[in-house]
């Protein structure tokens, strides 16, 4: 009889798939894309994925499987054909991909199954159709036209001009193809508001799958994609449902970098991947900002996508008027209170009394940015990263935001040991206190990470302020991505010099993306609205920009940046991070390594140099960045780079050091 063996992908940082022989009582079940389970190493038994059953090839001491998981496949070849091409295309394995692609429920050794919820909710029975004014119709026909040549389109609205109602029609016409579609959104906290607006006019046809569910809801979507649900609203994770036919996705706020994976492999962009992934189903893809990067508004101009705009808001409705606060000039004639200019407090105040709402930006959490010694200058750090610890008052601890490490508060300087220690900066949570002391009649909420760890408490605080519960709401990111209330008639951005001043090439382009996008949460439904810019440096280029709404002046100035100093998009970046918990390992291996690298790719390779911050968790960094020009054959310099790092496992002497790799790194 002839004997089966089947590749199996395993969830695992390895080369390939292993080999394993099919047991006669089990051909029957086994086919591509079911879970079986079988044996690895010694004694450790993994839920491995078929990817393909080979009859009469025989491997040498291959294992058995142990049993069958499922009935019928919860992978497609289209996942295995996405799964493999992030393989090649961020430099990591496939079992990497599967990782992250599974629901964790699929990832155990038992069925995949999802209990029964006790409440149904009714599908609608009057589904709403999609209005279009003058405007939206124009730029929708546009868009439409753009499909019949083009799989990619941008759609560049103002903040409020209505995008989302273009999307719903577009959805609309995709659902009456039989057709799926993949909504993709860069933030958990926005999908409350857009469930709300799809299951309007879509019903239970609306599924949402991000990293806030629990086991069992994420399982019930993956179950269920394509039959119950045929619109996924997510988050970046999104992108690796078993989608069965998609015939449209839509990536809203697609400059944010949220959609990007930082830790662990794959470290993808859920926008260029869904881009990629809709390729594979023949499907379209629109694009959405009010602030395209700079990247993507290239590829629209060069003919690559097709480019719409819309240049007014919806109803006609203005701009807000946006303000410079010169803190310089506050400060010198001592009329600001607390975090705040007294410009900026007259706005709220104004506001208060007219019943209005106000949101306040402030890119950082806690209560003060560091604690600093008056008399020798230092201040408390992380024990296993190399940052400053953040000074937490509800809990009054000192707080690392990236290993969450937490000591109490002393008042006694750990490098001199005086009683000396200062408060220095501002947080999310200052922000609050402040105003509950300036506006104590006022009611004051706080989103930011510390405030939304809770399952639901995103959707409880937006509610709150869509009802008007909440005066002032405070927050970091979390408030300036795509949020719609209606009665918001100021906006404060606290700390301008902060996103501007950060050491990142994209700095200017991202100031400009979250003061713009921030400004838009006021006046969104006519009215006259204010912003107010907070800054000592009102000079800076990016603030006038974001005065004058000027998109085009901020795209013109970068790219000329970028073609000089050769950065994207016309040369594509590969960072490589070297990893290790004893500095001097980390050293020696980042240089022997860059001559591999350089004999390899010449003066391609930036570094090795330490990274702004050079230890997180324990772990010593360096860094080395190479630069390819977007003429050359990326595809074989990644595999080059591939072979480079499996020959230095195999024959460096610094084997013990982790090598992260992050393509595209922005």
């Amino acid at each position: 009889m002839t004997d089966f063996f089947a590749d199996i992908l395993l969830p695992l940082p390895l080369k390939g798939t292993f080999s394993y022989r099919v047991p006669n009582e089990l051909i029957a079940l086994v086919q591509d894309g079911v879970r079986v389970e079988v044996p690895f190493g010694k004694n450790k038994i993994y839920a491995g994925l078929v990817k393909k059953v080979n009859s009469g090839k025989k491997v040498e001491n291959s294992r058995d499987i142990i049993s069958v998981l499922d009935e019928a496949p919860i992978v497609n070849s289209q996942q295995f054909l996405f799964w493999q091409w992030m393989s090649e295309y961020y430099i990591c394995s496939e079992g990497d991909v599967m990782a992250a692609a599974l629901p964790p429920n699929a990832k155990r050794i038992e069925p995949l199954t999802v209990k029964k919820k006790k409440k149904v909710e009714a599908l609608e029975k009057d589904l709403l159709g999609v209005n279009l004014t003058r405007e939206q119709q124009k730029a929708y026909e546009k868009i439409c036209e753009f499909f019949k040549e083009k799989n990619v389109c941008l759609l560049h609205g103002v903040t409020s001009s209505g995008k989302t109602e273009i999307y719903t029609k577009l959805i609309e016409d995709t659902l009456a193809q039989g057709k799926e579609v993949l909504y993709l959104l860069p933030e958990i906290a926005l999908t409350t508001q857009m469930i709300m607006r799809l299951k309007k006019y879509f019903g239970e046809q609306v599924g949402v799958y991000h990293s806030r569910n629990t086991y069992n809801e994420k399982t019930e979507i993956w179950n269920n994609v394509g039959e119950k649900y045929k619109i996924i609203l997510g988050a970046r994770s999104a992108v690796f449902l078993p989608f069965k036919n998609v015939g449209l996705v839509v990536i809203d706020e697609e400059h944010e970098t949220s959609f990007k994976q930082q830790d662990p492999a794959p470290r993808y962009n859920a926008r260029d991947c869904a881009i990629y992934f809709a390729s594979l189903y023949n499907a379209k893809t629109i694009l959405g900002s009010a602030t395209p990067s700079i990247e993507t508004y290239n590829n629209a101009l060069n003919g690559k996508y097709g480019l719409v705009e819309l240049h007014t808001r919806y109803g006609n409705f203005k701009l807000p008027q946006i303000w410079i606060s010169n803190m310089r000039e506050e400060v010198r004639n001592k009329t600001t209170h607390g975090c705040f200019s007294s410009f900026l407090i007259n706005r709220i105040g104004h506001a208060l009394e007219q019943g209005r709402q106000i949101i306040l930006f402030q890119n950082r959490r806690g209560f003060s940015t560091r604690l600093e010694c008056n008399e020798c200058g230092c201040s408390p750090v992380c024990r296993d990263c190399d940052v400053t610890l953040t000074y937490h008052k509800k809990n009054n601890v000192l707080m690392c935001h990236y290993c969450g490490y937490m000591t109490p508060v002393s008042s006694y300087c750990p490098s001199c040991g005086k009683p000396s220690l200062r408060m220095k900066g501002f947080g999310t949570e200052r922000v609050e206190e402040d105003l509950s002391i300036i506006f104590p009649n006022a009611k004051v909420a706080r989103m930011d990470l510390d405030s939304t760890r809770a399952k639901n408490a995103f959707q409880r605080l937006i509610e709150s302020f869509q009802n008007h519960e909440i005066d002032i709401l405070v927050g970091t990111q979390m408030v300036t991505k795509g949020l719609d209330f209606d009665n918001v008639d100021v906006v404060g951005i606290l700390s301008a010099d902060d996103l501007i001043a950060f050491p990142d090439f994209r700095s200017h382009e991202r100031s400009f993306h979250l003061m713009t996008q921030v400004s838009g949460r006021a006046g969104r439904k006519g009215g006259k609205s204010d912003v107010v810019i907070q800054t000592y440096k009102p000079e800076y280029e990016v603030i006038r920009q974001v005065m004058n709404n000027d998109y085009t002046s901020m795209y013109t100035t970068q790219i000329q940046e970028r073609i000089g100093f050769r950065y994207p998009p016309f040369y594509r970046l590969i960072n490589v991070t070297i990893k290790h918990t004893d500095e001097d390992t980390v050293n020696k291996a980042a240089h022997f390594l860059a001559l591999w690298l350089r004999e390899a790719f010449g003066n391609r390779l930036l570094g090795p140099e330490y990274p702004f911050v050079s230890k997180v968790k324990t772990y010593h960094l360096m860094r080395m960045m190479l630069k390819f020009g977007r003429n050359e054959r990326i595809a074989e310099c990644k595999l080059i780079l591939r072979e480079l790092f499996e020959k230095f496992y195999r024959e460096s002497p610094y084997k013990m050091v982790r090598i992260n790799i992050d393509v595209d790194p922005y």
